[in-house]
């Protein structure tokens, strides 16, 4: 019984939700700590009653204009003692999440990854064999650690201050030696030391070494009093020091303290009394240390509530900021005066442009784009540090199961560190993970109450059975005793105590990782490569579905909200690539088939500034419900009709530079229900999800072009364009306007022949729909410039050349080298950051960006790989004719090594390819759950089998499956036309093509620049660097004994300077090249006589 889509969530609820929240609740509770109170002056804030104001522009003008999606936030203020007055003030302006859940800033898509930390509260733990220590951890303010070391002394810690004996802070507090020795019930070790000799608090405040740092600063007659405020405001104070709502449950639940109350957010000293006595507690072994690593002692922070904290900082930063000016003004008293928007805009820029969980976001594909959003990270301000994060931190923990995927994470510094939300993860009000399970009742499962959704703190309590045990069709559990999990251990328990059952078998996997078929036949480590390389997939020109997957393709698709959807239901009237409107029908005849359904509406919002008609760009904003149905009975014949437009853009850029095409699936006339996709869009193909392409695979060793894991490639996927995919880049030029001189749009520029401008217009801009290559002019300009005086010389030598004395300096805007295309756009911006036409006058333009768009086809170099982790570059592509052929006369469309698969332990790759040759011959598609062993033993070998079976009866085809080499066949030798001795395996496999193209890495270099220091070539493309010829290549070229040519490379061609300047003469002059000294000898030189070694070298 497979019934887990009925419970599948929103795959982007999390962050929405959260942003919701802030917008409804956490706004209002942060503007509530404005306090401003100065000299005798009051303001009052009213902060139920605050407004957000419509965004100005709209998402796709902010992209271009390069702006920041935001709306501006109002707040009614009244300031006491001066006029009775409220007036109303733009507090900031507050960016605002799009229907993607991404933000725009500064024209860019960014995403604010969640983050995972540690819940406040108090945590004990085990340093070693006699060290024990408590960490109270709060959401704002200090962290403090009570530590007892192996010679018995109680220490209290603070960042930053020495340690002090902690009942000795106690005392200062307040608490006497007496009431200390009562209320901790167990013998304190080493009393002389840890109590001290102190009679009263007095004497404990002027000893404590932790306030010896501030003797200077205070006189000694108030040390005393100076030093008990210290203590208050460091953990006592609330402008100081917040536990938290979570965290004053946590510490009240840990020491079962009834009588502290949830508002009292800050420590008292009856919480540090029973923080050292629950740690005398595990001293004795009485109780047990905490496991930090379980997910019931973290919580994590979404998007919603990251952006609340910096806005509270923003608060804060405000207040001090409105105090100051209210001490400095005296006369004109007036809120416009004493307000600015500056502090919280200042505190919000600096979140999303530097903070790390702000990251450009990946739009590689859609896959890319939805894994990001489900992102969670322990690195930021407040998490670990990847570079002293431990093992611990980063392995996985039984509490992660169906919570955090424990397979996708990145390879390198940040593996485990950076995790993905399992499937069903949800997010309750206390920022814990939970995920859901069914109940299970005397050994029968209760679908019909729904599900349970649980934390890993009330799983703890309960016992759990995997979802793929055997049991009946109506819910029965099968066995007697089943493997139940109970406080992170597997135990056999009776099947009348099991209380729960997970929902899925996806239920602890990540939207990637969901994605691949036999993904259990797989090592991890290589399921993790194929996660993160899904992601990597660049979208093709023609998308294919995978003839097997596993059924969430369709899923992550209608998620996305990339692709337009239809709010209504109703015909399409008109369609075309820029424009589709459909006709939402009101018919009055009362005889109806259909139940009836809300019509929704369309109201144009008006804000105070001029009417704001957003029709034409986000619709979905702008639907409300109204009371009437709509009552079919023939669509065609009707009443009324209510008309909606859509306004496509065909191309869509990213920001790593990968294009969608939108093409139109529908047809004039068709009637089409509400939320279906109106367009195919990036990388998707029947409403799924399709990243790559079905080919032929041959498991074969191909003259040794396939050696360790390259890969040879069918001419036909080139010539066909099945592995072609789009990039976009823009272009930009800004127009430089000053008072002296402005840059000048022109396309008569001298020195240019008639050829590189014959695709500008007459106002010297490239026209769309022009190819271009390297070095072509997009933007002819002009910069005025001072007149040169010439000498005589100069004079003359312009006379002989017949060339006039420039006015002009060329500014022109040019394609950059090793880039061409055809251009698709052109965006014309206005000075005030408005988008204008290209027939009007182009005096006050600011910016131009051009679109240039570019189909690269698959060639040798690219990177190319299955959904396995079996990944490669193409090292060779043979001709049709060159490649070998199946029984039928197909030809195989790839050859990989077959050496690529038992050191790696990725069979799926091999089930998956079986069982897409009978999906080829059967003409249908499978999906496949991970972890079918519940069905029975082997299920998914026995399954291929029979479908194979099926494939020779179908089509007569009884090579498909050969009784002797089952999963094997015999190909031809495209040269002899004769068969392989040898049968191998060959099957369809899904095949991705990866962003890591040859194209952008290709690099060549003459001449160049070096390195100060060195005198070296420089690295990397962008710096025109040179080829590194290190340890190993020398070894090469001494292995074929070419002493002569490393010579060369390592002093002429390197850090030569004399000699490399005198080559091309002494080559020209038929002479012979005489060798220096390299400039890293002389570095050497120069280290080792700043050691004081008296080095020197002689001719």
């Amino acid at each position: 019984m497979y019934i887990t889509p009925l419970f599948f969530p929103n795959l982007l609820k999390l962050q929405r939700k959260s942003f919701l929240t802030f917008l409804k609740y956490g706004i209002k509770k942060e503007i509530k700590k404005l306090d401003i109170t100065k000299n005798k002056k009051k303001l009052l804030v009213y902060p139920n009653l605050f407004q957000l104001n419509l965004p100005t522009y709209t998402c796709n003008e902010c992209v271009i204009t390069s702006k920041t999606y935001n709306c501006e936030l109002v707040i009614p203020i009244r300031l006491i003692s001066y006029k009775d007055e409220i007036e109303w003030i733009t507090l900031t302006n507050i960016p605002i999440m799009t229907n993607k859940c991404n933000f725009i800033t500064n024209g860019s898509p960014r995403v604010i990854m969640s983050q995972i930390t540690r819940a406040p509260g108090i945590y004990y733990h085990k340093e070693n064999e006699n060290t024990y220590y408590a960490d109270i951890i709060a959401e704002r303010g200090n962290w403090l650690r009570i530590e007892i070391d192996k010679k018995n002394n109680i220490w209290m810690k603070v960042k930053k201050v020495p340690k002090v004996p902690a009942l000795m802070f106690l005392q200062a507090l307040g608490v006497t030696k007496s009431n200390l020795i009562k209320l901790l019930k167990y013998p304190i070790p080493n009393q002389n030391h840890n109590l001290g000799n102190f009679k009263s608090q007095k004497e404990a405040l002027e000893k404590i070494e932790l306030y010896s740092q501030l003797e200077s600063s205070i006189n000694s007659r108030n040390l005393k009093n100076q030093n008990k405020i210290t203590i208050f405001d460091r953990f006592m104070n609330p402008k100081y020091y917040d536990l938290g709502t979570r965290g004053r449950i946590q510490i009240n639940k840990k020491f079962n303290n009834i009588e502290e109350t949830i508002q009292h957010s800050t420590l008292t000293s009856k919480d540090f009394i029973l923080a050292v006595h629950f740690l005398l507690k595990i001293k004795y072994k009485i109780e047990e240390t905490d496991d930090i690593d379980n997910l019931k002692n973290k919580r994590v922070k979404i998007a919603g509530e990251l952006i609340q904290s910096q806005f509270g900082i923003g608060i804060l930063r405000l207040q001090k900021y409105v105090k100051d000016k209210l001490g400095n003004i005296k006369n004109n008293l007036h809120l416009t005066n004493i307000f600015s928007s500056t502090p919280i805009n200042t505190t919000l820029a600096e979140f999303f442009g530097v903070n790390p969980l702000s990251q450009f976001m990946d739009e590689v594909n859609p896959l890319a784009t939805l894994t990001h959003k489900r992102r969670l990270s322990s690195l930021g301000i407040g998490g670990v540090n990847r570079d002293t994060a431990t093992l611990t931190i980063r392995s996985i923990h039984p509490t992660l199961y169906g919570r955090i995927c424990p397979i996708e994470t990145p390879e390198g510094k940040n593996a485990g560190l950076v995790n993905s939300f399992a499937l069903f993860a949800e997010i309750n009000s206390e920022g814990l993970i939970e995920t859901p399970f069914f109940r299970v009742c005397n050994g029968r499962i209760l679908y019909e109450m729904g599900i349970n959704y649980l934390s890993a703190n009330q799983e703890d309590k309960s016992n759990i059975v995997p979802f793929d045990i055997k049991k009946s069709r109506i819910g029965f559990l099968s066995k007697n005793k089943i493997a139940a999990r109970i406080k992170q251990q597997f135990k056999e328990v009776s099947k009348k105590k099991v209380d729960f059952i997970s929902i899925s078998q996806l239920q602890m996997l990540s939207v990637a990782t969901s994605l691949i078929p036999f993904m259990e036949h797989n090592d991890a480590n290589r399921v993790l490569m194929g996660s993160n390389m899904q992601r990597q997939a660049v979208p093709l020109l023609k998308t294919e579905c995978c003839l097997v997957g596993t059924g969430l393709e369709t899923k992550i698709f209608f998620d996305l909200q990339d692709n337009v959807k239809s709010p209504p239901n109703g015909f399409i009237s008109y369609l075309s690539l820029k424009k589709i409107t459909i006709s939402n029908i009101r018919n009055e005849h009362k005889s109806f088939n259909f139940k009836s359904n809300p019509l929704e509406t369309i109201t144009c919002i008006k804000s105070k500034s001029r009417n704001f008609n957003r029709l034409k760009y986000n619709l979905k904003d702008l639907l409300t419900n109204s009371k009437e149905s709509l009552k079919i009975t023939n669509y065609m014949s009707y009443v009324r009709e209510q008309k909606i437009q859509y306004y496509i853009k065909q191309y869509n850029s990213s920001n790593q530079g990968t294009c969608s095409v939108n093409r139109l699936t529908l047809n004039e006339g068709q009637f089409i229900i509400k939320k279906n996709p109106l367009i195919s869009g990036l990388s998707s193909c029947r409403n799924e999800l399709a990243l790559g392409k079905n080919l032929f695979v041959g498991y074969i060793s191909w003259k040794g072009y396939n050696f360790e894991d390259a890969i040879v490639l069918n001419e036909q996927l080139v010539i066909n364009n099945i592995y072609t995919s789009t990039h976009l880049e823009k272009f930009e030029t800004e127009i430089k306007k000053n008072k002296e001189n402005s840059e000048i749009i022109t396309r008569d520029i001298k020195n240019i022949s008639f050829l590189n401008k014959k695709n500008l217009d007459k106002n010297g801009i490239i026209k769309i729909g022009s190819r271009v290559f390297s070095d072509d002019i997009l933007v002819g300009k002009l910069l005025p410039i001072e007149t040169r005086i010439l000498s005589p010389y100069r004079k003359l030598l312009y006379e002989i050349l017949q060339k006039q004395n420039d006015h002009y300096r060329n500014t022109s805007l040019r394609v950059p080298k090793y880039k061409r295309g055809r251009i698709t756009f052109v965006d014309y911006i206005k000075d005030k950051g408005k988008i204008k036409k290209k027939t009007e006058i182009l005096k006050d333009l600011k910016t131009i960006k051009i679109h240039l768009m570019q189909n690269r086809l698959i060639q040798i170099g690219d990177k190319i790989s299955g959904r396995h982790g079996n990944k490669g570059v193409i090292s060779k592509i043979l001709k049709i004719q060159e490649m070998p052929y199946l029984n039928d006369g197909i030809p195989l469309d790839i050859l990989l090594n077959p050496l690529g698969v038992p050191s790696r332990m990725n069979i799926g790759q091999v089930l998956e390819c079986l069982l897409g040759l009978s999906c080829f011959y059967l003409q249908r598609r499978f999906k496949v759950i991970p972890f079918d062993e519940s069905f029975g033993f082997e299920v998914s070998r026995n399954f291929i089998y029979s479908n194979l079976y099926f494939s020779n009866i179908k089509t007569g085809n009884n090579w498909l499956l050969h009784p002797y080499y089952p999963g094997k066949n015999r190909i031809f030798d495209s040269y002899s036309g004769l068969p392989f001795d040898q049968p191998i395996t060959i099957g369809k496999a899904y095949i991705l093509k990866l962003i890591h193209l040859v194209e952008e890495k290709v690099h060549a270099r003459s001449t160049g620049s070096y390195s100060l220091v060195t005198q070296q070539p420089l690295k990397g493309k962008s710096k025109k660097g040179g080829q590194r010829v290190g340890e190993m290549e020398v070894w090469a070229l001494e292995g074929y004994g070419a002493a002569y040519t490393l010579h060369e490379i390592l002093t002429v061609k390197s850090d030569d300077i004399k000699s490399r300047q005198k080559v091309l003469t002494s080559i020209l002059n038929s002479e012979t090249i005489k060798f220096g000294t390299t400039e890293t000898f002389k570095v050497l030189i120069r280290e080792l006589q700043s050691l004081c070694l008296n080095i020197q070298f002689f001719k």
